[in-house]
């Protein structure tokens, strides 16, 4: 068990790493606490699973929207994607 824990304790911390790196969800900084996007999702999400939309902060170095889920998940999304900015109208 013992030849294991280095191994394994390597691959828990590469994984803590790599998949924060990917996310697509929102990350609070120090100013104002804003909330800004590090990356947007990369595919369509359809309107149903929406609860809720907010702008990220003036703040933020990119522009986003952050759309939240029924699961209370809170994905990024392009603001200038044509099916952003058509959520944006039926919701807005």
């Amino acid at each position: 068990m013992a030849n294991l824990q280095g191994p394994l304790l390597a691959a828990l911390i590469l994984l803590s790493v790599v998949f924060p790196a990917t996310n697509a969800g929102p990350y609070g900084i120090n100013v104002e606490d804003s909330v800004c996007c590090r990356d947007y999702i990369r595919h369509t999400l359809p309107l149903t699973v929406v609860k809720r939309i907010y702008w990220t902060s003036d703040s933020c170095r990119r522009p986003g929207i952050v759309l939240q889920t029924f699961k209370d998940l809170e994905i990024c999304a392009n603001p200038r994607m044509p099916w952003v900015k058509r959520m944006l109208r039926k919701l807005g």
